[in-house]
């Protein structure tokens, strides 16, 4: 229903961060793609779904009558299971040359060659 919006606040977070430069820049610039990447899909899918609309009430799968809690819960539990996952994604696609360089196999190709 709003799961989105959790990664839409880390992308638009990291982005403001990025305006600084320097090194967090180039240290955040995969995860802040993987995040917007990550909203976009999300808010596709919930166009496509029917679940978000252009007009009043925006959230389809939202009754008003039930209250704020149940898009909170899912923006806090959905949208923060997603947006871990694209940062835990990221930590992995990060450690990957290093967890590659200390491979036996990597040592026995060097021996081969």
């Amino acid at each position: 229903m709003a799961c989105f919006l959790t990664p839409l606040v880390a992308a638009l977070f990291l982005s403001v961060v990025s305006l600084t430069g320097g090194r967090i820049r180039q240290s955040t610039r995969l995860l802040r793609t993987l995040m917007w990447g990550c909203a976009v899909g999300l808010v596709a899918d919930h166009v496509v779904n029917g679940e978000l609309v252009p007009w009043p009430p925006f959230l389809t799968g939202w009754n008003p009558a039930a209250g704020i809690l149940p898009i909170l819960e899912e923006v806090v539990f959905v949208g923060g299971a997603v947006t871990l996952s694209v940062t835990a994604f990221w930590g992995l696609l990060l450690a990957a040359p290093k967890l590659m360089a200390l491979s036996p196999f990597q040592k026995f190709r060097a021996t081969r060659t």
